[in-house]
């Protein structure tokens, strides 16, 4: 069987993962704000739940994912590796399994290409451990009372085997499975633990579907560019702050324990509302990778 028309279109699949709300076509934002947005977006206010991505947000995974994808898609579909790494970078945030089903709709060969990824990725990744700099990054917040949450669509087991050795106390973890996934099913289960809006919720993820599960969800968002760059999340996200490493994550934050907006004004603050640009030395210049 041929290569998916999916697969050989990767600027389709790449625009259909980050398309907008009809109402976010109507001004494309301007150069000016892409630049200052690429720069770090803005100042937030302390968060009393921080919900983390884990692959290439808490933990460099995302080039080893990235070679077994890789290597899958070449076995099972035949994909060109160059094609097939650019694939599944354009839809991670996704469980691999939906991750196919968005490249190669309705291949009965997906299951199979599921199944085997999943068997190689924990003697990969298990050993992949926070560097020293996320950890005291945490620390910080933590000391200063916020909830740290991870929130990834990794499968559960693996996200807890994570947990269990890395050595920090997170207050929640919260992996794919039984019904639970990124997204609202995640917020809804901090709302409940911690008894909590998610107006006093902030998520940090590498993705542009991390971005987008915050944007439909109500949640303000910091994006950390590597696995896409800071342009890329400036063009898609310009009101949000984008950092090089999750190490410069408290200097994004103040100090107040207040909410970060009224609740009313969540959704419109995407709009234009803007918020005040971090200094260039907070967020420094990343090359796109």
């Amino acid at each position: 069987m041929s290569l998916h028309p999916a697969a050989a279109d990767l600027s389709r699949v790449a625009s259909t993962r980050t398309s907008q709300p009809a109402h976010a076509h109507a001004a494309a934002p301007s150069g000016e704000k892409v630049a200052a947005a690429a720069r770090g977006g803005g100042r937030l206010r302390l968060p009393r739940v921080l919900l983390c991505d884990l692959d290439g947000t808490l933990i460099d995974s995302m080039p080893v994912l990235a070679d077994l994808a890789t290597e899958v898609m070449g076995e099972i579909f035949g994909t060109p590796s160059a094609l097939a790494r650019e694939l599944y970078i354009a839809t991670c945030g996704l469980p691999f399994v939906r991750q196919l089903e968005a490249i190669f709709p309705g291949d009965p060969r997906n299951a199979e290409a599921s199944d085997r990824f999943e068997a190689r990725k924990p003697e990969r990744c298990d050993r992949i451990r926070m560097a020293e700099d996320v950890v005291r990054a945490l620390g910080e917040l933590k000391a200063r009372g916020v909830s740290i949450v991870v929130s990834s669509n990794n499968g559960n087991h693996n996200v807890k085997s994570f947990a269990a050795s890395a050595g920090f106390p997170f207050d929640l973890v919260l992996g794919f499975g039984d019904g639970m996934g990124k997204g609202r099913p995640h917020i809804e289960r901090a709302e409940a633990v911690f008894g909590v809006d998610r107006s006093e919720m902030v998520f940090v993820g590498d993705s542009l579907h991390d971005g987008e599960i915050a944007e439909r969800e109500g949640l303000e968002f910091v994006g950390l560019a590597g696995t896409f760059s800071r342009e890329r999340f400036a063009l898609r996200f310009p009101e949000s702050p984008v950092v090089r490493r999750f190490a410069e994550l408290p200097r994004l934050f103040d100090g107040s324990r207040s909410a970060l907006r009224p609740a009313n004004d969540a959704a419109g603050s995407r709009k234009g509302g803007g918020l005040t640009t971090e200094p260039a030395s907070v967020v420094a210049s990343l090359p796109t990778r």
